[in-house]
């Protein structure tokens, strides 16, 4: 597996400064039409952004296109661990000046791995009771970023219960042992991640911001179909 290396950004236009830039980018709009393989910036344009909400201020479809800059993310093709870098769309929200960047839904703001990948991790561990190191073995992920899933997770475990009690109340067991939480969300996935955002404003197992105070919000493009 390529060994992911610091992420650096660049930005095709920008006239505001770095520091400005830092300021402005927190907040993020996730495409759940897209996910991470088939995410790609030039597919976007302005007409694609008319019903979708600036997180911000709310304005619909406000948007101008707003340069790129890079990130990495690790996720699955047919069962095949990727480190790529992916060029991730901005847009500038005419109303408000705010800028957003629009990422893959199955990307988790601030971390490498993606949804799906934290998901394998803790089904393996807690289901299926594979070893961290068989894990280690077979995907490549290292040792270190298998225990970070876990320790992310152990973080989220009631917010993933108390999301399922108040959906379905009569369907969730009292217990919120880490194996009854993760075998709350069921396949598709991504229906789950799509929902909990919703309601938290926040995707789960981003753990930046978890136990402090200013969180910037999610934003979500669009939920007609989700990319699977």
């Amino acid at each position: 597996m390529e060994k992911p290396f610091p992420d650096q950004k660049t930005f095709s236009k920008s006239p505001i400064t770095h520091r400005a830039l830092a300021r402005h980018i927190k907040i993020m709009i996730l495409d759940f039409l897209r996910n991470c393989k088939t995410y790609d910036k030039n597919l976007y344009t302005k007409e694609y952004f008319k019903r979708t909400p600036c997180p911000k201020c709310t304005a619909i479809g406000r948007f101008k296109l707003w340069g790129s800059y890079q990130r990495h993310a690790i996720y699955f093709v047919d069962d095949q661990l990727y480190v790529e870098r992916l060029d991730i769309k901005r847009v500038r929200c005419l109303s408000c000046k705010s800028t957003h960047a629009v990422m893959p839904g199955d990307l988790i703001p601030y971390k490498l791995l993606t949804f799906y990948v934290v998901i394998f991790v803790l089904v393996s561990c807690y289901l299926k009771k594979v070893p961290v190191l068989k894990i280690e073995e077979d995907t490549g992920l290292s040792y270190q970023l298998i225990y970070l899933c876990l320790n992310t997770f152990l973080m989220h475990k009631n917010h993933i219960h108390q999301y399922y009690r108040a959906r379905a109340p009569a369907d969730t067991p009292a217990s919120t042992e880490p194996e009854s939480a993760i075998a709350l969300i069921k396949k598709p996935y991504i229906k789950f991640q799509i929902g909990y955002t919703e309601s938290n404003r926040r995707p789960c197992f981003m753990s930046r911001f978890f136990y402090g105070k200013g969180a910037p919000p999610i934003g979500i493009h669009a939920l007609r179909r989700a990319a699977t």
